[in-house]
């Protein structure tokens, strides 16, 4: 796979410092993300999915402008594929926000 070539060896021993400690789990916290984001883009690739722009992902969940760019940046939400300046999202994705945002 693409992705393991990317993760490979992060790991905490006992014999680094408190800080090195810190810096490492910030840093596997990065590899999830970057393994999470290359999933993506393989399901992107392997089938036809459908997706959404952000006026619909807002109209359909309820939400603002800036609410949908924080959701994305705390991670409720990636973005499935940029063109132009337009955000598109899978509708898988915008079903689960809209589970999760209105209950």
């Amino acid at each position: 796979m693409r992705k393991n070539r990317y993760l490979r060896g992060l790991f905490i021993s006992p014999g680094h410092s408190f800080a090195q400690k810190l810096i490492l789990l910030e840093l596997l916290a990065t590899k999830r993300k970057l393994a999470a984001y290359l999933d993506l883009r393989e399901q992107m690739e392997q089938h036809d999915v459908l997706l959404r722009d952000a006026d619909y992902v807002k109209s359909y969940v309820g939400i603002s402008t800036e609410t949908l760019y924080r959701l994305q940046r705390d991670g409720y939400i990636c973005v499935a594929k940029r063109n132009r300046n337009k955000r598109y999202y899978r509708d898988a994705d915008v079903e689960r926000l809209r589970l999760h945002y209105r209950g």
